[in-house]
């Protein structure tokens, strides 16, 4: 009997020093992550403003977008809305050929993106940023239609503001519209957990300041070794200031459920891919255009993630035409 009860005095007292050691690690990683340096360049967004870079407070948020303005009297107005960790550089081509066509063009960087304003809390979702952007046309332009244009994230932003204001809405284009929902991680309840978070702001902020990775992740989006000026173009304002800060609120947002609600678009639509597109493969346009009731799908080939960047002239051709009517 007695050595039962040594074993169980035993075996209480290795429990109890791995509960301890176990809230000690709890503690450590709690804290730590608060005591570690994220990295950026130190950039500001002022830095990196273009010579047509404009900025504007929307339901308190400062919002930056660039214009060009029509140069004869066509009555088309499109908005162009950049897809994840991209900005209005990833328009750099398309936008002054649509304003050679006689469009108003305003190209926008989603908040925490390019030039926008960085700020912890704020909710990333489709219809929010939707919201956000009719706000921002109206508050600049009352009362007119738009042809909107969203690439890869921004296809699910302007998807929601389709959904919003479909009176507005001339024609919806979807550049490899990231509309269907990846798989929800069994992980993404931890990130409820500010230590969590602060973590995740950190692991970001390591992969946003190291400039190779950025080049090796436009590689894949683009298909191709991209050039300097255009590693430079993404890189740059990923390393603005607090940048990494809103990372752990974009992987908190929900996915909206944006394809149970595509048939309720009866405006027309154009569903343009890269034919070798790895990150949204040109399977998920397929499903997106079945859904959709007046949809056209166009197929780049040849092409990755990013056609108005790789294949310019086919892809400004492709939309101006489906604006404008010619071709739909």
């Amino acid at each position: 009997m007695k050595g039962r009860g040594r074993n169980s005095d035993l075996a209480v007292k290795i429990i109890k020093k791995t509960a301890a050691f176990l809230a000690a690690l709890f503690i450590l990683f709690s804290i730590v992550p608060y005591l570690i340096a994220t990295e950026d360049a130190g950039l500001t967004r002022e830095d990196l403003a273009f010579s047509n870079s404009e900025f504007i407070e929307i339901n308190g948020i400062e919002l930056h977008y660039r214009k060009w303005p029509r140069i004869n009297d066509m009555d088309k107005n499109v908005l162009l809305v950049h897809g994840l960790g991209a900005s209005t550089f990833s328009w750099r081509y398309t936008a002054p050929v649509f304003q050679e066509k006689g469009f108003r063009v305003v190209a926008v960087d989603l908040p925490g993106f390019g030039l926008s304003e960085r700020r912890m809390g704020l909710d990333h979702s489709a219809e929010a940023r939707g919201e956000l952007l009719w706000a921002m046309l109206e508050n600049l332009f009352p009362g007119t239609q738009w042809n909107l244009v969203g690439h890869s994230m921004g296809g699910a932003t302007v998807t929601a503001m389709a959904l919003q204001r479909p009176e507005q809405t001339e024609s919806l284009t979807l550049a490899a519209g990231a509309l269907v929902p990846a798989e929800p991680s069994p992980y993404m309840f931890l990130l409820q957990y500010p230590p969590v978070g602060q973590w995740a702001n950190i692991f970001s902020s390591r992969l946003l300041s190291d400039e190779s990775r950025i080049e090796e992740l436009l590689t894949s989006a683009y298909g191709q070794q991209p050039a300097e000026h255009e590693v430079k173009g993404y890189y740059l304002p990923l390393n603005i200031e607090n940048t990494s800060a809103i990372w752990p609120d974009l992987l908190r947002t929900v996915q909206d459920p944006l394809l149970d609600h595509l048939g309720q678009l009866k405006m027309p639509v154009l569903c343009i891919w890269g034919g070798d597109d790895q990150w949204v493969p040109l399977e998920q346009g397929i499903q997106i255009d079945r859904l959709l009731p007046n949809s056209k799908l166009v197929v780049i080939e040849n092409e990755g993630h990013c056609p108005m960047e790789t294949a310019p002239d086919r892809f400004d051709r492709k939309v101006a035409d489906f604006i404008t009517g010619s071709s739909y």
